[in-house]
């Protein structure tokens, strides 16, 4: 007799499942009860909306202090309490007054005019809607359109780290759909599925390595349309703001990684923790390089599977990135759903390890950088575990009720 019954695998799986949307329920949840009752953790929105609320003015100084302090303080009816904040390092003026810096590109500002206007609840409310949708999205595409395991990938789409940018008010569920997009239409649409990856500028940390990908693969029509999205980037914040705060983001973007390598999760967070953000930059560099000659040497095995290669360098751009943060790893949950295909059980354990790293830090205040380190690189080695597989024939999609019920 076995020791887990079909039954008790039936139960636990649902058990998770209803979970999972729970947490995912609960942490939209409570960043708009945070925002109602006067942000205590959600500030990482408080900036966004403050940027854009500054441009419906007219004003294009998004990097400056002092308007970014007044416009903060404005949209909440006070100045920004110094305690607030989870991980997020708060800059002060010189009167000591504690602000959130901006640090997207400006066009992410200029889309969030219409959410920054309305009030804070609402539009904070609405964004998180928007979030909850995409993920929602992501999901379908992966499953329906990418042949992705149903349970693995809610599994992946909902572990904890990831939603608690709900929470937070952050955009990596929007990105999370974007990258979707694109490796859905990587084959069919190449020059869209490189503008779709081109939404990832809004964190360039999370992109910055897949160029090396898209070239291993040669898929150099999708380069060309992540290459064309980019210069639309470009373009467009010289436009909005102008050559000196185009400048003046990115000195405040490198700024922000150098000021988080403390508290960031990826390997050069790590070894600056031990050893002083000049060290870490020294990983991050020679990291990159490995994953260079890594790629040039397997690129056969990587190009037998595009997509899940495109959304493992996702993975290595967290892996190797100054300046990550728990919300990010909801980009981790494609490569973790294509790996389904081939490595079932070790994609949903990947996905366990993601949530029980992060089960006690879900107040956001005091992150382990070894354990979040860990839970992105068990992620990455599932993606890579797959890549290995010398039988091309995935497991494929079960049905619902087959994969609730089906061994992990």
């Amino acid at each position: 007799m076995p020791l887990i019954t079909e039954r008790s695998r039936h139960l636990l799986r649902l058990a998770t499942v209803c979970l999972l949307v729970g947490d995912l329920v609960s942490q939209m949840a409570r960043g708009v009860w945070n925002m109602a009752a006067g942000p205590a953790v959600t500030v990482d929105w408080i900036p966004f909306a403050a940027a854009a609320r500054l441009l419906s003015r007219g004003s294009s100084c998004l990097y400056c202090a002092a308007p970014l302090a007044a416009s903060e303080a404005a949209y909440l009816g006070h100045p920004l309490p110094t305690a607030v904040g989870h991980v997020l390092v708060l800059n002060s003026l010189p009167s000591g007054a504690a602000y959130a810096p901006f640090l997207n590109p400006p066009p992410a500002a200029a889309l969030l005019v219409p959410l920054a206007v309305l009030p804070p609840t609402l539009g904070f409310l609405i964004f998180a809607a928007l979030s909850v949708a995409a993920m929602a999205v992501a999901y379908q595409l992966l499953t329906t359109r990418l042949d992705c395991p149903q349970f693995a990938t809610l599994c992946a789409v909902a572990a904890v780290p990831g939603v608690l940018g709900l929470a937070l008010g952050q955009w990596d569920a929007l990105l999370t759909l974007a990258l979707v997009l694109g490796l859905w239409a990587a084959r069919r649409h190449p020059l869209l599925a490189g503008l779709a990856l081109s939404l990832l500028i809004v964190k360039p940390q999370s992109l910055w390595l897949v160029p090396v990908g898209l070239l291993v693969l040669r898929q150099f029509r999708v380069l060309l349309g992540l290459a064309f999205g980019a210069l639309l980037w470009v373009v467009a914040s010289l436009a909005i703001v102008g050559p000196s705060e185009f400048v003046a983001w990115l000195s405040a973007m490198i700024g922000a990684g150098s000021g988080q390598l403390s508290i960031t999760f990826g390997l050069p967070g790590l070894v600056g923790v031990a050893a002083g953000s000049r060290a870490g930059y020294v990983a991050l560099a020679i990291g990159a390089a490995i994953v260079v000659v890594t790629a040039l040497l397997l690129r056969e095995r990587l190009r037998a599977r595009p997509e899940l290669t495109i959304a493992l360098f996702v993975c290595l751009s967290l892996v190797f990135s100054p300046h990550v943060l728990a919300p990010d790893f909801v980009l981790l949950a494609p490569a973790l759903s294509l790996s389904a295909r081939w490595r079932r059980g070790p994609s949903v354990a990947a996905s366990a390890v993601l949530s029980l790293a992060f089960l006690p830090d879900l107040n956001l205040s005091s992150p382990n950088v070894l354990l979040g380190f860990v839970a992105i690189a068990a992620a990455t080695l599932v993606a890579v575990m797959a890549l290995a597989v010398r039988n091309a024939t995935p497991n494929g999609a079960a049905p619902v009720a087959a994969t609730l019920g089906a061994t992990a």
